[in-house]
């Protein structure tokens, strides 16, 4: 558990920061949302006021520390829960947490970029086959039955998961194909902590800004 409560700060969207959100949320560590929903908010007011060399979102804060950039983020989050676990049991296991976030950014370019275009709708479908579906061939028998990727509980399971969920939203005829997936985002999001972030009155419900194409907003 944190000994002073975390600041995390990001466009008022799920996007990058959510996985961190949502890590913290299931292990009840307490952390404020800013939610920058004014690009003025951010870029002229605490972009420039932000004590660090690489000033970005999302960002966290904890008391005097400061840290940006997302894959930084997760990580010194991970190390707050009090679940030493989420970093890796050994360092053979760190390098194969890394491993899973490479093809998980290589999925998320696979189709996020199409929510931007305006023929969204005409093209999803053959993204989803085309582009989406070799990723989920290949994550689906990795996972096979086991409850995690790894064995047991890391960081990378709520990029993963998040992903998992965009998906879902985008194309559900599509992920019914992988229902072991479907298992394990249900694993995930069904705990109590996300369970009750989920329903509180900050929580961000569109997985792309609102002036997307498809901003995917969730059901809640």
């Amino acid at each position: 558990m944190a000994d002073s409560k975390l600041t995390i700060g990001y466009w008022g969207i799920q996007g990058l920061a959510h996985p961190t959100r949502l890590m913290l949320a299931y292990h009840k560590v307490p952390f404020e949302d800013i939610l920058y929903n004014d690009p003025n908010e951010w870029y002229g007011k605490d972009k420039p006021a932000l004590q660090t060399w690489a000033p970005s979102i999302p960002y966290l804060k904890d008391g005097d520390f400061l840290l940006t950039e997302s894959l930084a983020v997760i990580q010194y989050a991970a190390g707050k829960t009090g679940n030493k676990d989420l970093l890796g049991k050994n360092d053979l296991d760190t390098i194969r947490i890394v491993q899973l976030w490479s093809i998980l950014r290589d999925l998320a370019a696979a189709f996020i970029p199409i929510v931007w275009k305006p023929d969204f709708e005409a093209i999803k479908d053959e993204t989803m086959k085309t582009k989406v579906v070799p990723f989920l061939d290949k994550l689906t028998k990795a996972l096979g039955e086991q409850d995690y990727p790894l064995g047991y509980l890391t960081w990378v399971d709520f990029i993963y998961v998040y992903l998992i969920d965009g998906l879902n939203r985008m194309s559900p005829e599509t992920m019914k194909a992988y229902p072991n997936l479907l298992k394990y985002h249900e694993r995930i999001y069904s705990n109590e902590g996300i369970q009750a972030y989920r329903k509180s009155e900050k929580y961000p419900k569109l997985f792309m800004p609102p002036f997307a194409t498809w901003p995917g907003e969730e059901k809640v």
